[in-house]
C-alpha cells in the first residue's frame, strides 16, 4: 500500500511537471505563430533565409522537447518506482496478515462500531418514541385532571353561593328571632302593665267599695249585691286575664316552635353544607397533591427526554461530522484523480503536438536533403516554396490565429475551473483543438510533399 506521505510528494510531483509543462505548450503553439508570423511577414531575400536556416528557435524547440522527454521518462521512471514501493507495501502488509491474523483489522472494528452506533441510535429512537408516548398519556391524565378540577371548582363555587344563601338566611332568621323577642318582651312588659293596671284598678274600687261602707253603714241589704256584683266582675276580670295570657303564651310558643324549627333545619343544612365543603376542600387538596406530584413527574419526564434528544441530536452530529468527512476525502480523491487525468491528457497533447512538429521538422529537412543531393539551388528552391507557400497559407493565417488565440484561453481557464462538469467540457475543447492541430498539420506538410 502507498503511504500518504508518497502520494502527496507524487501530487506535488505532477502539478509541478504539469506548471513547467503549460508554458512549453504554450511555446510550442507560439512557436507556429511566431514562425508563420516571421515567413510571412519577411519578403523572401537571402537574409532571411540565412536567418530561417540558422533560426536559434530550433534548437531551442529541440531543448524544449528534450526537457520534455526528460521529464516524461522521469514521470515513468517515479510511476514505476512507486508501483514497486506499493508491491513491497502490499508484500509487506499480507506479511503483517499473516502474522496479526488474531487481531481484527480495523475496517471489522469500524464497522462493529458503526453498528454500535446504529444499534444505539435505534435505541435511543425507540426510547425517544416511548418516552413520547408516555409524554401524550400523561397529557391526557392532566387534561383529564384538569377538566375534573374545573368540574370541582364549579362545584364549590355552587356550594359557597348557597353556603352564602343559607349564611344570609340565617342572618334573617337570627334577625327575626330577635324581633320576636323584642315584642315577646313588650307583650310581656304590656301584660305587666295591665297586670299591675287592673290591680290598680282593682284596689281602687276596693277602697271605693270600702268607703263606701262606712256611707252606708245603714244599707246593709245592698251590701251584699255590692260585693256579688263587685266579686262577679273580678271573676270576669281574672278570666278575661288569664286567657289573654294563656292565649298570648300560646301564639308566643307556637311562634317559637316554629322559628326553632326553621333554624334547625337552617342549622342542619349549613351543617350538611358546611360538612359538603370540608370535603369538597379535602377532595381539592387531595387533587392537588395529586397535580403537583404528575407535574414533577412530567418535569422529571421532559428533563429525561430532552437529555435523550441532546445525546441522540449530539451522536447523530458526530455520525454526520463522520460522514462529511468521509464525502470530502472521497470528493478530495476524486479531485485528485480528475487532476491526474487532467495531467495526463495535457501530457499527451503536448507530446501530439511535439510530434507533429517533429513530422514537420523531419519533412522539411529531408526536402532539403533531396534539393541538395538533386544539385538544385537552394535559395530557388526556397523562394519558391515561400511563394507556394504563401499562395496555399495565406487564407489561414487569420483563422490559425484564432485558433491560437482559443488554445491560449483553454489553458488559462483549465487552471481556474475545477468543477467536474466544467473540466468535461475543458477536455471536449481540448480533444476538438488536437483534431483541429491535426488537420492543420497535414494542410501545413501539403505544400512540402509538392515541393519534394
Amino acid at each position: 500500500m502507498v503511504s500518504g506521505q508518497d502520494i502527496l510528494s507524487s501530487l506535488l510531483l505532477l502539478k509541478n511537471y504539469r506548471k513547467s509543462a503549460r508554458p512549453a505548450s504554450v511555446s510550442s503553439s507560439g512557436f507556429h505563430s511566431q514562425r508563420r508570423r516571421l515567413i510571412y511577414s519577411q519578403p523572401p531575400s537571402v537574409d532571411s533565409l540565412e536567418t530561417f536556416n540558422g533560426d536559434m528557435t530550433r534548437r531551442n524547440e529541440k531543448e524544449i522537447l528534450q526537457t520534455l522527454n526528460d521529464r516524461f521518462a522521469g514521470y515513468i521512471e517515479k510511476v514505476r518506482n512507486l508501483e514497486m514501493h506499493n508491491r513491497n507495501l502490499e508484500a509487506e502488509a499480507a506479511a503483517l496478515r499473516q502474522n496479526q491474523a488474531g487481531r481484527t483489522s480495523v475496517g471489522e472494528h469500524y464497522e462493529r462500531e458503526l453498528g454500535d452506533l446504529r444499534g444505539l441510535l435505534q435505541q435511543l429512537t425507540g426510547e425517544k418514541a416511548c418516552v413520547a408516548l408516555e409524554h401524550e398519556h400523561l397529557e391526557e391524565d392532566i387534561q383529564h385532571l384538569r377538566a375534573r378540577l374545573e368540574d370541582e371548582a364549579r362545584n364549590r363555587e355552587e356550594l359557597e353561593a348557597a353556603a352564602r344563601t343559607m349564611k344570609k338566611y340565617v342572618e334573617e332568621c337570627r334577625l327575626a328571632r330577635l324581633e320576636l323577642d323584642k315584642k315577646l318582651r313588650a307583650l310581656e312588659e304590656e301584660d305587666a302593665f295591665l297586670k299591675k293596671n287592673h290591680e290598680e284598678e282593682v284596689a281602687e274600687l276596693l277602697a271605693q267599695i270600702q268607703g263606701a261602707q262606712v256611707s252606708f253603714d245603714m244599707r246593709d241589704s245592698l251590701k251584699t249585691d255590692v260585693t256579688a256584683a263587685l266579686r262577679e266582675i273580678r271573676t270576669q276580670l281574672d278570666t278575661h286575664t288569664n286567657k289573654s295570657s294563656t292565649h298570648a303564651e300560646e301564639w308566643f310558643k307556637v311562634r317559637m316552635d316554629r322559628l326553632s324549627d326553621a333554624a334547625r333545619s337552617n342549622q342542619d343544612a349549613i351543617r350538611g353544607s358546611q360538612e359538603e365543603i370540608g370535603e369538597y376542600r379535602r377532595q381539592l387538596q387531595s387533587r392537588t397533591i395529586e397535580l403537583e406530584t404528575l407535574r414533577g413527574t412530567k418535569e422529571s419526564l421532559d428533563r429525561q427526554r430532552m437529555e435523550s434528544e441532546d445525546r441522540h441530536h449530539d451522536d447523530l452530529n458526530s455520525l454526520q461530522e463522520t460522514i462529511n468527512q468521509l464525502d470530502n476525502e472521497l470528493k478530495t480523491t476524486k479531485w485528485e484523480m480528475a487532476s491526474q487525468l487532467r495531467d495526463y491528457q495535457e501530457l499527451l497533447n503536448v507530446k501530439m503536438a511535439l510530434d507533429i512538429e517533429i513530422a514537420a521538422y523531419r519533412k522539411l529537412l529531408e526536402g532539403e536533403e533531396n534539393r541538395f543531393v538533386s544539385g538544385g539551388s537552394p535559395f530557388s528552391y526556397l523562394e519558391g516554396r515561400f511563394s507556394s507557400h504563401f499562395k496555399v497559407k495565406g487564407e489561414e493565417i487569420s483563422d490559425t490565429v484564432i485558433v491560437e488565440e482559443q488554445t491560449d484561453e483553454t489553458q488559462v481557464t483549465e487552471v481556474t475551473e475545477e468543477a467536474d462538469d466544467e473540466e468535461e467540457e475543458e477536455e471536449k475543447e481540448e480533444e476538438e483543438e488536437g483534431e483541429e492541430t491535426k488537420d492543420e498539420a497535414p494542410e501545413e506538410e501539403m505544400p512540402k510533399n509538392y515541393e519534394c
